[in-house]
């Protein structure tokens, strides 16, 4: 795993494997973003583009800074490390802390199709890929989502995107959970959510205002939880008072190791984040000829067959998911990189 620092600003980028065809992740900022977490962010995509059989590495960049130094310091940045991403070696995306207008030059840079960011249905089109993969894998996961329960947690800009993919499936979404706290929705029709929610940005929208913690979010009865506010969020200790049976991200690395280990021993079934989160990167690379509608099947198709395929492993799917993208790695590796994505 290679570490660079940048020489103009506080920042870093971090890439997990050498070698590979090109390295993608995303860029965070906070007043101290610390390397372990990065690295772990940057393996949990490595094994997303293993799984779809892509010889790319994940990548990941933190920014450290004040406040009130956030603006120069995020310019600096993108300045440094625009030619890489000029070259095809890197991409990145906005994340926590990190908007897309702040990255604006290196998304314009990166030969990503433009179509990515075009509006699709309540989101952009990411929004759109995340939604269907996420949405998909919980089908498989739960045998079916028609009539079952969803709380829906830590969604961000996707929310709206989700609540229509969960929705096309049966599916209904009963809480939503985001920074602001937990609100029962399950008297809301899909269209009244996604149009409320589609409103309010990424907050609660004022018809949901409520005084529970997000954290009620993991002991709200429900068939699944669609999550992913945080790396860490279902601990050993989240994992031991979870009221919902199949755990399914929404976002990178929820789970911890040992959350996952006592989610197996109470039974409930967990998917891993590098599977389910992995619908937008199939439009990253895209074949000739091939466009947004194209890309949207594709996703369904795709991780609904992979997810399918780990929920039959003995050691369940998340190891199963593990095993499977390390059999494409030893295709162009002498090893394995050590660890495997888990928080």
């Amino acid at each position: 795993m290679a570490l660079q620092k940048l020489s103009s600003t506080d920042a870093f980028v971090v890439v997990d494997l050498d070698g590979a065809d090109a390295a993608d992740g995303v860029v965070r900022w906070a007043k101290k973003v610390l390397v372990d977490g990065a690295r772990n962010l940057a393996r949990s995509r490595t094994y997303a583009h293993a799984l779809l059989g892509e010889q790319v590495s994940g990548a990941s960049a933190g920014i450290s800074a004040v406040p009130e130094d956030r603006a120069a310091a995020v310019g600096a940045f993108v300045e440094e490390v625009t030619p890489r991403v000029t070259e095809g070696s890197l991409i990145l995306d906005p994340a926590k802390g990190v908007a897309a207008d702040d990255i604006a030059t290196l998304l314009a840079a990166d030969g990503r199709p433009d179509w990515l960011s075009t509006t699709q249905g309540s989101g952009t089109l990411a929004d759109h890929l995340l939604a269907v993969g996420v949405a998909t894998c919980a089908a498989a996961a739960a045998g079916s989502l028609d009539g079952r329960s969803v709380v829906l947690e830590g969604a961000g800009s996707a929310g709206p995107a989700l609540v229509e993919a969960l929705a096309a499936r049966g599916a209904r979404v009963v809480a939503v959970a985001t920074s602001q706290g937990c609100a029962d929705t399950s008297a809301m029709e899909p269209g009244a959510l996604v149009a409320a929610w589609s409103a309010a940005g990424e907050g609660l929208p004022a018809e949901l205002s409520s005084e529970a913690p997000p954290a009620a979010a993991l002991t709200t009865v429900a068939d699944v939880l669609v999550c992913g506010s945080k790396v860490g969020l279902v601990d050993h200790e989240a994992a031991d008072r979870l009221a919902q049976q199949v755990v399914v991200p929404c976002g990178p690395l929820p789970v911890t190791a040992r959350g996952l280990a006592v989610a197996r021993r109470r039974d409930l079934t967990v998917l891993p984040d590098f599977l389910t989160t992995a619908g937008p990167l199939l439009a990253f690379r895209p074949a000739d000829g091939v466009g947004a509608d194209d890309v949207a099947g594709d996703v369904a198709r795709r991780l609904g067959g992979l997810a399918a395929e780990v929920m039959e492993h003995p050691e369940g799917p998340v190891l199963g998911a593990c095993y499977r993208a390390e059999d494409f790695l030893r295709t162009w590796r002498e090893e394995l990189p050590f660890g495997r994505p888990l928080a």
